[in-house]
């Protein structure tokens, strides 16, 4: 929790206040996020899949990151009795294409 007397919780406060990207670029922060997001947009995973793909990732850090991503409703997660399978929810295709689009972009073309 930051001081509401500073710069940094101004700064956030007015952000929050008149900037639509910042909530989204926000939901998307972390060094893991977006490997995970691009990870499920290639297919549905399992905790144990993700451990495979992200093999530097903590255990502790992993499930934060995907728990922060469905409080987000970027993805959700069906549980069976065997395995619990992650994937991107519509919030998340939609946030896939923007990412894309961030990929394709050429900054020479300014």
């Amino acid at each position: 929790m930051r001081k509401e007397s500073s710069t940094n919780f101004i700064n956030n406060h007015t952000l929050e206040n008149y900037c639509n990207a910042h909530k989204i670029l926000s939901q998307i922060s972390g060094r893991w996020k977006l490997s995970i997001i691009f990870a499920l947009s290639e297919s549905q995973l399992n905790y144990s899949d993700f451990k495979k793909r992200l093999p530097n990732i903590t255990d502790r850090i992993l499930a934060k990151q995907l728990n922060e991503l469905k409080k987000d409703e970027i993805i959700g997660n069906e549980k069976t009795k065997l395995k619990s399978v992650y994937f991107l929810t519509k919030k998340g295709n939609e946030m896939m294409r923007i990412l894309i689009s961030f990929k394709n972009f050429n900054s020479n073309s300014i």
